[in-house]
């Protein structure tokens, strides 16, 4: 009796060391899928969010190159004294469209840059409408206006981080 009571207390301690050691395995298993999961969720957010950089990037991208080329035929149908209206006007609504465009894409120094520029736009634009005469002093501030509106959209291309730190 000695015997079987030893082996049935050796064979009742085999099986709880198996039931434990199972409940861990079980429970290592559960763990180690959960974090599988969670990797794989935070795999599909950083794609998504990559997407979405890119994107955005491309926006910018499309409305930056509209409106400079708009902001060159607007300030060209200003400043020429040889310009008829209707082309100012056309190259007026071109800047603004663009402009608005600028505006949904952002950022905000990119966005506050374009109305700085359209604010001068405007101011040049009354004095043509008065019929005085363009001065050199506004060609300057509208240039002032360009170069800081290329200043902000280069920053948005920059890889250097300290450029970039108001850079959504």
């Amino acid at each position: 009796m000695d015997q079987g009571l030893a082996a049935f207390f050796a064979s009742m301690a085999a099986l709880l060391g198996a039931l434990i050691g199972g409940g861990f395995s079980a429970r290592a298993a559960r763990i180690g899928g959960e974090k599988t999961v969670e990797a794989a969720r935070q795999q599909v957010r950083d794609q998504a969010q990559a997407e979405a950089d890119r994107w955005l990037l491309q926006a910018r991208h499309d409305a930056y190159q509209v409106i400079l080329g708009a902001i060159d035929a607007y300030t060209d149908a200003l400043i020429l004294p040889t310009t008829e209206a209707q082309a100012v006007e056309a190259a007026k609504q071109r800047f603004r469209s663009a402009e608005l465009r600028v505006k949904v894409v952002g950022p905000d120094t990119v966005r506050s840059a374009a109305n700085e520029l359209s604010l001068t736009f405007i101011g040049v634009q009354r004095v043509l409408d008065d019929e005085q005469p363009i001065e050199s002093w506004m060609a300057r501030r509208i240039e002032e206006h360009h170069d800081a509106f290329v200043k902000a959209v280069t920053a948005v291309y920059a890889w250097d981080a300290d450029a970039t730190r108001d850079v959504p």
